[in-house]
């Protein structure tokens, strides 16, 4: 690793092979009946396929994570002068712009290192230092209503937009994709946030999804 990356070591990028990363919700995945299948190097919860579940949620801390840090001037390069509070999706890779000097790269986990060293010292791994959940279907609102006091409203918060706030009593990342909400959160709260959002989502029947790209192989063959 280069020495002008002091955080290298935390990489869980640079975990030894054959190594399976687990995420914090993965003993209620168990306890919920899920099969526990391995998908580029982690242990995913796969639940049996079920469109018809709204609101669902879903376990995405196994997403790639990069916290970015700079002065306004360099996010704006390395955010392409998104503005702040604004999010963008390239593909698979979402650029958030929470401050003029504070931002997140969310990917899938294998583009981590790739996306790591194209961005150098401004980039810090922090994909076992986030824990992430998903809620969709029309009623996600719904959910988030009974968890938060943040506004979501579809006129305070449309496609494409990030904040930080307190989801559950706990400091969260929350980024809306258009289809419906990701929230991250530290990794030591990622059981009780999932317990909690699954909790504010009973009464209208929330159920758990297998993450989007996750679905065993059997299944998409």
């Amino acid at each position: 690793m280069s020495a002008v990356d002091p955080y290298a070591f935390m990489s869980p990028s640079a975990a030894a092979a054959g190594v399976a990363l687990r995420t914090p919700m993965e003993r209620r995945h168990v306890a919920a009946g899920a099969t526990i299948e391995e998908r580029d190097g982690w242990r995913i919860g796969v639940y049996p396929e079920d469109e018809e579940h709204d609101p669902w949620i879903a376990d995405v801390s196994h997403l790639g994570k990069l916290d970015l840090r700079g002065s306004e001037a360099e996010l704006d390069e390395l955010t392409g002068g998104l503005g702040t509070g604004l999010a963008r999706q390239d593909g698979d890779v979402w650029t958030l712009r929470l401050t003029p000097t504070h931002g997140y790269v969310l990917c899938p986990f294998p583009q981590v290192g790739g996306l790591r060293s194209s961005i150098a010292e401004a980039a810090v791994d922090v994909t076992c230092g986030l824990a992430g959940v998903v809620v969709g279907g029309s009623r996600w609102r719904h959910v988030m209503h009974r968890s938060s006091g943040l506004d979501v409203r579809e006129s305070r918060f449309p496609p494409n937009r990030c904040m930080a706030g307190s989801v559950m009593r706990v400091p969260t990342l929350v980024v809306h994709d258009g289809e419906g909400i990701s929230m991250f959160v530290g990794w030591e709260y990622g059981e009780y946030f999932w317990d909690a959002v699954l909790d504010a989502g009973a009464t209208l029947g929330i159920a758990a999804r297998t993450p989007a790209g996750a679905r065993s192989r059997e299944a998409v063959a």
